[in-house]
């Protein structure tokens, strides 16, 4: 794995985990991207608005500006508990969601 830091324009930085084979991990959940050119920030901090089968847009549930680690795991709480509805992808047991964080670290 290898990580990218990006700076946002407010200052905040934040790092994005990245497989060995170059593709990003959801921030929030930890789900590899089927994209390898996708990110949900670039490199100058300003979000995609796509959203991840967890359900997170980025753009939109952190609010559109930092500090997005803080709406991340405000957000990853909930998915945790099963307390965001999973419209996109399927839902994962909690020993998934555990098991899929792992690609954070």
């Amino acid at each position: 794995m290898s990580k990218e830091k990006i700076k946002a324009w407010d200052g905040e930085e934040f790092v994005l985990v990245i497989s060995e084979d170059g593709y990003c991990f959801c921030p929030v959940c930890g789900e590899k991207s089927k994209d390898k050119d996708w990110r949900p920030y670039d490199e100058d901090g300003n979000p995609s608005y796509d959203i991840c089968s967890c359900g997170f847009e980025f753009g939109f549930d952190d609010g559109g500006c930092p500090p997005y680690t803080k709406s991340w795991e405000s957000y990853r709480k909930k998915w945790l508990n099963g307390e965001v509805e999973i419209i996109f992808g399927r839902r994962l047991s909690l020993a998934e969601k555990i098991e899929q964080l792992k690609n954070l670290g």
